[in-house]
Formats: C-alpha cells, structure tokens, sequence
C-alpha cells in the first residue's frame, strides 16, 4: 500500500463527509453568513451580515418585505429560503431573489403552498436530513412533513405527507433536528421538550414522544420554552419566554425523559422574552427577544458556565414580535 496515497483518499473522504454535513440545512452552523430574522408582527424578514453582530448598536438590516406576518424560516441546500406565512401558507423565495433584495425588497414568491385541509395555526419550520420541509401547527398541535416531491412540485393547495400529533404537545412552535435525525419540538404551552425518534417521522399519527423533557422545579429552566438549537457538540439550548432565562442541556442528558437541572442557564440582563436561538459556525449563540427585537450575540466562552453574562455585542432591532431565526447565506 503506498501510504501517501491512502492519506490522500483519507482526506478526500473526510472533505466529502464535512461537505455532506454541513449540506444538510438543519445544521445551522455550517457556512454561516447572515443571521436572518422573522417577525410576526408584519415586519417582514431582516438580514444581518455576521460582521455587524461583532459591535453593538442599531445598524440597518438588509429587508425582505412579505405580504402578512412571518413566523418560520429555513433554507434549503440550493440557498433558497421557505417562509411560513400568515400561519397558514408556505412560500419559496430563491437565492437569486435574496441576492437582489437590495433593489427588490418585495419580490414575488417563486413557489406559495397551501394547505387549507389541514394547516391551522403554522409557525416555525425546519428541513430534515432528507430535504423535507416539517411545519410546526400549534393548533394541531402536529409537526406537518411537506415532502421533498411536494415542494419541487411548485405552488398549490398540499396535504402534508405526514402529520404527527401528540398529546404532550401544548402549543408548541419550534422543531430542530438533531445529528441522529430525530426531531426536537418545543411545547411552550405545557414547559416542555418533546423529542420524536427519526423511525418515528416515517409515518404519520399520534405518537408518544421517545424523550420528554420538563422544567427541573426551579420554573426557570423551562417556562414557555422558544426556538431549539444544538451546539455542534450535540448540546441542547433552549431559551425561555417566560422566565428570561436560556438554558443548555447536555448531549448525556437527552436519552431519557425527565426533570434535569440544566448544565448551564443564562440569566442575562439583556433578555425580555428571549424567543428565538441560532448558532454560528464559530460556535457563538445568538438570541433574539420577541418583546423588544433585541439581538444578543454571545460568544462559546461565554456559554461554558451559567450567570449573567453581558453579551459580546447587543443590535438593536427593526421591530418587535420576532420568531424563529437561523444563521443562513449572505443575501
């Protein structure tokens, strides 16, 4: 064997696995750029370059204007990004038209799905590891599968390939995806977080969730729990409306259901009703608050032990009620 070959081919297979990876869209610290944001208010979408989450202040987003409320927001493999809409559509805007929001802030959806027979109240969404959309319906409550061939099929009225409710889900509007491909769901009416193996999602109805996770009796681990996020070693983050407070579960203490105190909670002063979370592709953890807009950014330093850390840069937002974010491609 001439090893200077077999190093070589060692290489290229590692090459191949990182790009693989950080192709799957549910890894949102993978060739992060901007961190966009959606507002339920009617704001729309804005854009952050990772450059200007570097110092505090008020600096002017890029804008993508939509017709209603937003409230989720994923991109798929080709940078295009799917919007939920008015709690009730579901639209494709695609990487060319975010590369030209600055002349077009309004552009015209390439793709509007609906899905009036079963959507009842739809807020956050997610890609799985097969390139399907999952919609989370907080009045279902279900999370809803739009298969791979359903959004490449364009625009129309869609019944989801799969619908799984559960009766631990209370008003729930966040789903992540973990390395495993099991999917994670916060239930913000009840406290908790609810995990469905990925041999779960391969079929639709109601299902027991394989770990649930409730608030360790403290009431500020998990109080209204908001957007999921994994660190890249498979660490659970998860901020808390109602008791402004984000918190880490370890990757250990997932396998099982119950009450853990988490390893780390974050009480900093800067949180008022922390509701969205993302991580960046250095590792640091942004939060953004639904009553005032404001964008935390913290640094993988700050997130190893729990206390009130000042954030390393704190943006002022362009509106209130903001939902679900999620590190993305430069527009």
């Amino acid at each position: 064997m001439n090893f200077n070959i077999f190093r070589w081919r060692r290489l290229a297979a590692a090459i191949a696995l990182l790009m693989l990876t950080c192709a799957t869209p549910s890894h949102a610290w993978c060739g992060s750029a901007n961190l966009w944001i959606s507002f339920t208010g009617g704001v729309g979408i804005d854009s952050y370059k990772s450059g200007r989450l570097k110092k505090s202040g008020m600096p002017s987003p890029i804008h993508l204007s939509t017709f209603g409320d937003v409230s989720g927001l994923a991109f798929d493999t080709s940078n295009s990004v799917w919007v939920v809409v008015d709690n009730d559509e579901v639209v494709e805007f695609t990487a060319a038209q975010l590369k030209n929001l600055k002349s077009n802030p309004s552009p015209t959806p390439s793709v509007v799905i609906t899905g009036t027979s079963t959507f009842k109240s739809i807020d956050g969404c997610n890609f799985d590891q097969q390139g399907n959309l999952w919609v989370v319906d907080d009045f279902g409550p279900s999370i809803d599968q739009l298969s791979q061939a359903q959004l490449a099929a364009g625009s129309g009225n869609v019944t989801p390939a799969i619908v799984i409710t559960s009766a631990d889900l209370d008003g729930p509007s966040f789903v992540t995806f973990d390395k495993g491909g099991n999917a994670w769901v916060d239930s913000a009416g009840n406290d908790k977080i609810a995990e469905f193996s990925a041999s779960q999602l391969t079929s639709g109805g109601a299902k027991s969730p394989t770990v649930l996770l409730s608030d360790d009796g403290s009431g500020t681990s998990l109080d209204e729990p908001g957007e999921i996020a994994f660190d890249k070693n498979g660490n659970l983050w998860v901020p808390s409306y109602g008791s402004n407070t984000v918190v880490e579960y370890a990757k250990s203490q997932l396998t099982s259901s119950g009450s853990p105190a988490p390893t780390v909670k974050l009480s900093s002063a800067i949180f008022n009703g922390p509701w969205g979370a993302a991580f960046s592709s250095k590792g640091g953890l942004a939060i953004v608050n639904y009553s005032d807009g404001t964008i935390a950014a913290f640094s993988s330093k700050q997130l190893k032990a729990s206390g009130a850390p000042v954030p390393k840069a704190s943006v002022t937002g362009n509106g209130t009620d903001s939902s679900q974010i999620v590190f993305g491609p430069a527009s």
